[in-house]
């Protein structure tokens, strides 16, 4: 018990103490300035939040009847409760499908919302293609995207095997968009059965799945293409199974490892906590009352059932990264990719203070993204813990599965914020069914009758579900897809129907970061180069690698501190294109030429080119302009093509459509050298 209101009061902490303002910018870089801005807005809300639900639904508690709402709740506890587990289970997880695809077709305009999945979107065509790599017919760096490697067999993105192969299904039937949702739909549906598994009360878990299939945290990024949808599903179908394998048969503990199998190929570190959290709670008190063959066999088919996704994973690290134990993270980016304390490939230091920084971040967003209430979850789950004497059987289940995920994240540098906490979403279901959990366990403590307890926690949930009800729109509403990202994402149409090869004018900036991947430069290195030199120095280098490594490369600053030296100016060669420039440095004329062509604007290549790959036969190929020399020798590949360049429009116009020779007088060879440049 003891532990309990530790953690309790833990998590009370966590919502309401600002520990992201540990967070030191000079520190921890533009990521933690970011997330600690964010955190900081929700923080605010939530502390205001907090006093105006309390203070309504004292306020309501004393002027309603105590059992007014007895009725209305009565009445909805019995509808959930006629449906047998599986109906309801297919009904839960049917909901939440729908409304996945709702967000990812409507909202999300069937479009990937970050480079994380249109780089996976572009290794799932190659898989659909016939082969583990994308084929670079061609300058490797035409083609070379963020989180992307060059390898023997091919351009590879750095991530594990198992949600690319789900995104080639997807792609294979012509909706990729459909393999989030339908991952919700899973995680719901397993998410029900889990609950009424482990709860006595029917009635409290089919209002748990219930609100898990509304959930806005759950339904938002389960719209999306991210590898984390196909993890929530596995860590959902991970308890299941366990649970079954705990009553039931050591069948389905073989099953459970395929489960875990699958879930380490999607996500590996989360997968390994998450899976071993749920297994110590599930399975370990069972085996201290059952015979010593009742574990045996357990672990044997645990082991059995996960040895072929061990070799899925072993073998694509071995065929693409060079050893069964690296994977495409650490081939990228080297040892600063990995887990623990240490400086990230950003420069940026994560140390113990910054861990607690991100995670009580982390916690805060995650207390008002998960029902969209003004009342933080995660503060009702606290104050349940440090304040009930016994929780309903089962929830240490729940704990495990939305700690493990905590705990998993706290020991790795990287915190995402895109649509909120989205390393923490594998976890969101346990949350969900401990804030009901909360609930009905705060409700039922016994108080004065004067103080009216009881209707209080009852206001005080309404109140936090309706006020979500009217957030929620806001919330979709800041992540609906723009016009402008729209277009960003539109191929081009060539003015025929005949093979055409497109090149897309990007930032100088990618060029040169493309060119050293390519080269063979690890991408941290990168990073800092980019980061810490004048772009013009890092050009030449690249140009030295490229040129056979004869003569003296130019000197450049790669010690990793985080941002940019103090002496380095930002210039802006056209809106959103910004380049560091050494004061009084001289540019060269290729330099020149370089952020000349870069003076109307660029088009990032990362959202076309996963729709339109490099293969032969196809109609429409993408490529990155590179400048007339090295688009030439990627022409001499593709012989027999009309060549066009891909080019921002003119002021706020669309993008333009030029052919190539046309397009390479504009960008490359026409102007006076010494115009507008640095």
């Amino acid at each position: 018990m003891r532990a309990r209101r530790v953690l309790g009061a833990t998590l009370l902490c966590a919502t309401y103490l600002p520990f992201h303002l540990l967070l030191d910018p000079r520190s921890t870089g533009l990521a933690g300035r970011v997330t600690r801005a964010v955190a900081s807005g929700e923080w605010s809300s939530g502390v205001w939040g907090t006093v105006i639900v309390l203070a309504v639904a004292v306020l309501l508690a004393r002027v309603i009847p105590e059992h007014a709402t007895d009725p209305a709740v009565e009445g909805a506890g019995s509808l959930l409760e006629r449906p047998s587990s599986h109906a309801f289970a297919l009904l839960t997880g049917g909901v939440a499908f729908a409304l996945a695809a709702l967000v990812g077709r409507v909202l999300l305009g069937g479009l990937p919302s970050s480079v994380d999945e249109m780089v996976q979107l572009l290794n799932a065509r190659a898989i659909l293609h016939g082969s583990t790599a994308l084929p670079l017919p061609g300058p490797a760096a035409a083609w070379m995207v963020q989180n992307s490697i060059p390898t023997p067999s091919g351009l590879v993105s750095i991530y594990p095997p198992m949600h690319t192969l789900l995104l080639a299904a997807g792609l294979a039937v012509g909706a990729s968009w459909i393999v989030g949702p339908l991952a919700t739909g899973v995680t719901v549906a397993a998410t029900s059965l889990v609950f009424d598994r482990l709860f006595e009360e029917r009635r409290m878990a089919r209002f748990a799945a219930a609100l898990t299939a509304v959930s806005p945290f759950v339904i938002f990024l389960g719209g999306t293409h991210l590898s984390h949808t196909t993890a929530a599903a596995l860590a959902a179908l991970t308890a299941w199974a366990a649970l079954r394998a705990r009553d039931g048969r050591a069948g389905w503990a073989a099953a459970t490892g395929a489960i875990v199998g699958a879930f380490v190929c999607t996500r590996p570190w989360t997968g390994m906590v998450i899976a071993a959290a749920m297994l110590a709670v599930l399975w370990l008190p069972e085996a201290r009352r059952r015979p010593a063959r009742w574990a045996f066999s357990r672990a044997v088919a645990l082991g059995a059932g996960g040895l072929p996704f061990a070799g899925l994973l072993f073998w694509w690290n071995r065929h693409l990264f060079g050893s069964v134990l690296r994977l495409g993270y650490l081939a990228a980016f080297g040892p600063l990719h990995g887990l623990g304390f240490h400086t990230d490939p950003w420069g940026n230091v994560y140390g113990p203070v910054a861990a607690v920084g991100y995670t009580g971040a982390d916690l805060v967003q995650l207390g008002t993204h998960l029902l969209e209430s003004p009342l933080p979850a995660l503060a009702v789950i606290g104050f349940a813990l440090l304040l009930v004497r016994r929780m309903p059987s089962g929830t240490g289940l729940l704990l495990a599965w939305a700690l493990g995920a905590v705990g998993a994240n706290a020991v790795y540098w990287h915190h995402g914020i895109h649509m909120g906490p989205r390393l923490l979403y594998e976890s969101a279901p346990a949350w969900v069914g401990l804030w009901v959990v909360s609930v009905v366990t705060l409700a039922r403590m016994s108080f004065r009758p004067a103080f009216r307890w009881r209707p209080t926690v009852t206001w005080t949930a309404t109140l936090s579900l309706l006020a979500g009800v009217l957030l929620t729109p806001g919330r979709a509403g800041s992540y609906q897809v723009t016009d402008a990202e729209r277009v960003a994402a539109r191929l081009p149409t060539p003015p025929d129907t005949a093979p055409a090869l497109v090149f897309v004018h990007g930032s100088w900036p990618s060029r040169v970061s493309a060119s050293l991947v390519a080269s063979g430069m690890r991408r941290d290195s990168v990073e800092t180069a980019l980061r810490r030199n004048d772009l013009c120095s890092v050009d030449r280098y690249a140009r030295w690698r490229d040129g056979g490594r004869t003569g003296t490369p130019p000197r450049l600053d790669l010690e990793p501190p985080p941002g940019s030296p103090a002496r380095l100016e930002q210039r802006a060669l056209s809106p959103g294109d910004v380049i560091l420039v050494a004061p009084g440095a001289v540019f060269g004329p290729r330099c020149r030429q370089e952020a000349r062509s870069d003076r109307e604007g660029t088009i990032e290549l990362e959202p076309l080119l996963w729709q339109a790959p490099p293969f032969r036969g196809a109609n429409l190929v993408i490529a990155r302009d590179l400048g007339p020399a090295e688009d030439a020798a990627v022409r001499s590949r593709w012989p027999g093509r009309g060549a066009y360049v891909y080019v921002a429009g003119v002021g706020d116009g669309p993008p333009r459509l030029l052919p190539w020779a046309q397009a390479m007088h504009e960008l490359w060879e026409s102007g006076d050298e010494a115009e507008r440049l640095p």
